[in-house]
């Protein structure tokens, strides 16, 4: 994962060396939460999401743009059940995420645009590290969003759902067990994130 950060940050430097580069980020929150009831308890199953993702850009041209981003993502998720015992876990996950953009409709300061491009990255789960190694992930997406211009070098931007396919591998450690996971994704209403791009 180091050697994958590592190629990030010179990737970085020598885009941002050149003028048609941009720099920029996305702040995301998901909430979710689903009421279990029986005959004896009652059950509220929460979970949140928090990511940050900044990233940096190129602009082959007014359609096309290839960019790179770094992302972290930590999520909360807690039972509570009618006698107040509470069960909770937090997880940190890490990612690097490069894209190209396809810019298909212009008109005045808003922009159209997909996204497309891979994710690779690891999850650390706290209270389960002597269990179970680190999860890594690998992801596959296309991503649809809008962006604003409210000046030259100063740009609103928003992602809003997407079609994607994941791989999630957790290896228990005391064990010789593996679990793989494989998910196809397709929604616009569950992954909103907003972010600025400011160019260089």
């Amino acid at each position: 994962m180091k050697k994958f950060f590592a190629i990030a940050i010179l990737a970085v430097a020598s885009l941002t060396a050149n003028a048609q580069a941009w720099l920029g980020g996305n702040i995301g929150y998901t909430s979710t939460t689903n009421k279990i009831e029986t005959n004896h308890y009652s059950t509220d199953a929460t979970s949140s999401n928090f990511s940050f993702a900044p990233e940096v850009g190129y602009d082959l041209d007014e359609t096309w743009s290839v960019a790179l981003r770094l992302s972290y993502a930590h999520t909360d998720s807690y039972s509570v059940k009618l006698n107040n015992t509470t069960f909770s876990g937090k997880a940190n996950s890490f990612a690097i995420n490069p894209y190209v953009r396809y810019k298909f409709f212009n008109e005045g300061n808003f922009t159209v645009f997909v996204d497309g491009g891979i994710t690779y990255g690891t999850t650390h789960i706290n209270g389960y590290s002597d269990v179970i190694e680190n999860p890594n992930f690998f992801n596959i997406a296309i991503n649809p969003g809008i962006a604003y211009a409210i000046s030259d070098n100063v740009t609103l931007v928003a992602h809003f759902g997407d079609l994607s396919y994941n791989i999630a591998t957790v290896k228990a450690k005391k064990y010789d067990a593996k679990s793989t996971t494989n998910a196809f994704n397709i929604g616009l209403d569950n992954s909103i994130s907003f972010g600025v791009y400011v160019a260089l």
